[in-house]
């Protein structure tokens, strides 16, 4: 109880008096072994240092800022002018910190419009490469470089304005696809197969570009990592809103060899958390398209071996003012919840975005957090977040077919991961083989188009002892021809595909009237209801059972669940939107209906004798397991509980538990063990020492 009030006082008394408590003047030096925690050179709210930018800080302010950066954690200052900020660099590297260097836009095209030269062509390289050292040769001056962001910020097609149908890329086109390129966007889409790669070429016209960006910054200076910054619009698959003709590409596509460094960003429940529809006037459950995106971008870095990085969005005027309200000023616990996130999802690196939190309780919780990330460092970076069992289908056919949005599936994401614990995403091109890449489950969510050999390999992946679950069934191939394959792993003769279409995306602000994007006369979508007796079911869809069994049905008679045995695996199905229904139970707030969809899709997972490496009881309290060698680290993140009391299990450790230690305090966790797994009990709170988030290290 002590630390609880301590806590609170101390809180109190940075509102108070916004002086510096917990850090000392003295300067502190960041240790060789840190995780990478970066922020621009920008004013404090607490402490000594720069909190007015009115002022013109003189040095001895420029360094008490970098002080108090390290004294909240921080080891990296990132800025796009080094030399302006020269002093202050060279003294925040005398303390052991890094540099980032941010720039950008070195291909020279944007998102409305292609280069002046096809990339294709010598002039375009000849031009690209003569920018390249007026641009960033100022990171040679650097002593201390960690990485560099070369490339436009959040590439996306912003249109199709941006696709290059000159001759050099008509040449390259036909000499990849052995077919002459469609004459235009409107022509391509006449043509499935021929749209499909159509799109992929004009994707590739960006990834030629950077290519050539990496090769001329490691000519120029190979120390840097070379970083590419990703975001929601092609991350989510979907644009900026549900038509997806912005964003018609995916991460997965733009992962390849020209950057070191994949850093992305989204904006969870701060601002834009890119759900539309009516789903973006719900902000719960928080965290579902950050936890849908860093899967998929853990996937794209783990394929390609690089390393994924986060921008921690702050409470700061400078990143969408609208949203700085007193509802968001009271979260102040945020940026801390944001970046145990992202450290649980895979990231070894951190940057805010912009600038540091402009409220001091903001800016203290975080620096808390990271001192706690701080005591374990580079070793946190040395551990990686295991495979999950299940996985999760990308279906890019679907999501380029369409140009509708795929991203409000993350709702879905959330409820699986809430029901069973980690899971992967895997992209629909991985899906090669019978193998799925080694995992065990597969999860289909509202996929209504599915390319044919994807759908093959998943229909022989559950014959030799694979489980697939679905709420919907794909029925059409990438020619957007009827497909029965499907059919055959669920055991069915039909299967309705109907769901709650969204459109535009909801803006809400504090300094104006809310309003909807991308559409004048926004209406509340029509739904379809049933029942499941504990729950309402939205969007039912009505199957009919072949070989499945029906496991449940709905008061309409319409089957809620069915199984199927295929080989030796088999299939779960549920005739119902998962999606909409889930949403339904926070727009009613529905607790109690909520837990009983939950537990039907947790019975589901049960049923497959599959476990998680890491579980938590609560479904809104997130564990996450990081593992190396000789150790491992959980990191237990409260998302929205009011009753934060959890149990954890810990599996497949790769060693016999001897020790669990809170990081923050350096005591003694209880667990219990049970065969090769541990339970541990926690309850994150407000009210505890730590408070919503906890870093345990688990020693053999």
């Amino acid at each position: 109880m002590s630390n609880i009030i301590t806590r609170k006082l101390f809180l109190a008394l940075v509102l108070a008096t916004f002086c510096n408590i917990s850090y000392s003047q003295e300067a502190r030096k960041v240790a060789e072994s840190h995780f990478p925690v970066s922020v621009q050179l920008s004013p404090v709210p607490s402490g000594p240092g720069w909190r007015d930018k009115s002022i013109t800080p003189g040095d001895s302010v420029l360094r008490e800022t970098v002080d108090n950066f390290i004294g909240h954690g921080v080891t990296h200052i990132c800025t796009s002018n080094p030399e302006k900020m020269k002093d202050a660099l060279e003294y925040a590297q005398s303390l052991g910190m890094q540099i980032d260097f941010l720039s950008g836009g070195a291909e020279l095209f944007h998102r409305e419009t292609p280069p002046a030269h096809s990339v294709f062509t010598e002039e375009y390289f000849k031009e690209m490469s003569a920018n390249i050292p007026g641009r960033f040769g100022a990171v040679k001056g650097i002593g201390n470089p960690y990485c560099i962001f070369p490339f436009m910020d959040e590439p996306f097609h912003a249109d199709t304005m941006s696709f290059d149908l000159r001759e050099p890329a008509r040449k390259a086109f036909e000499e990849s696809y052995g077919y002459p390129m469609p004459e235009s966007f409107t022509e391509a889409r006449k043509d499935p197969r021929k749209y499909l790669d159509f799109i992929n070429f004009q994707s590739s016209t960006f990834a030629v570009a950077w290519k050539s960006i990496y090769e001329e910054i490691k000519k120029l200076d190979p120390r840097p990592l070379v970083t590419m910054t990703h975001d929601s619009h092609n991350s989510l698959g979907g644009g900026a809103g549900s038509n997806a003709v912005w964003a018609v590409d995916d991460v997965f596509h733009w992962g390849a060899d020209f950057a070191d460094l994949f850093v992305y960003d989204i904006y969870p429940y701060t601002a834009e958390d890119y759900r539309v529809g009516e789903s973006g006037l719900v902000y719960r459950p928080r965290m579902s398209q950050f936890h849908w995106t860093i899967a998929q971008m853990r996937n794209l870095t783990a394929t390609y071996g690089k390393k994924l990085g986060f921008w921690v969005g702050t409470f700061n005027p400078t990143w969408f003012s609208r949203f700085q309200d007193d509802t968001r000023r009271n979260q102040y616990w945020m940026e801390r919840e944001m970046a145990y996130s992202a450290i649980a999802g895979g990231a070894d690196y951190l940057i805010t975005g912009f600038n540091v939190p402009v409220d001091a309780r903001h800016w203290e919780d975080f620096g808390e957090g990271m001192n706690v990330i701080q005591k374990r460092g580079g070793e946190i970076t040395r551990t990686e977040v295991p495979k999950a069992k299940a996985c999760f289908l990308f279906p890019r056919t679907q999501h380029i077919l369409t140009s509708r949005e795929y991203m409000n599936v993350a709702l879905t994401f959330e409820l699986c991961m809430r029901a069973f614990g980690e899971i992967d995403v895997i992209h629909e091109e991985q899906v090669t083989d019978s193998d799925l890449l080694g995992y065990e489950i597969i999860i289909l969510a509202d996929v209504e188009i599915l390319d044919k050999a994807a759908a093959g390999a998943i229909r022989e992946f559950v014959r030799k002892g694979g489980t697939v679950i679905a709420d919907c069934v794909p029925g059409q191939d990438e020619c957007l021809e009827p497909m029965g394959i499907m059919n055959e792993v669920f055991g069915v003769s039909y299967a309705e595909t109907g769901r709650v279409r969204q459109v535009g995306q909801w803006i809400p602000a504090t300094t104006a009237e809310p309003f909807w994007l991308f559409v004048d006369d926004w209406k509340a979508p029509e739904k379809t209801f049933d029942s499941a007796g504990d729950f309402k079911v939205v969007s039912p869809r009505y199957c009919v059972p072949q070989k499945a069994a029906v496991d449940r049905s709905m008061a309409s008679g319409k089957p809620l669940l069915m199984k199927n045995k295929l080989g030796k695996g088999r299939a779960y199905l549920f005739g119902f939107c998962l999606q909409d229904t889930y949403l339904q139970t926070f727009i009613e707030e529905d607790s109690e209906g909520r837990a009983a969809l939950q537990k039907l899709v947790a019975d589901v997972f049960g049923q497959t004798g599959v476990k998680p490496s890491a579980y938590s009881s609560n479904p809104d309290v997130e564990v996450a397991l990081r593992k190396g060698k000789s150790k491992a680290f959980a990191l237990v993140i409260n998302h929205e509980a009011e009753n934060p009391a959890a149990q954890l299990t810990l599996s497949d450790l790769g060693f016999r538990v001897g020790q669990v230690i809170d990081v923050q305090t350096g005591e003694q966790i209880p667990f219990k063990r049970s065969g090769k797994s541990v339970s541990i009990e926690v309850c994150p709170s407000l009210e505890s020492e730590g408070g919503i988030t906890r870093l345990l290290e688990i020693l053999p």
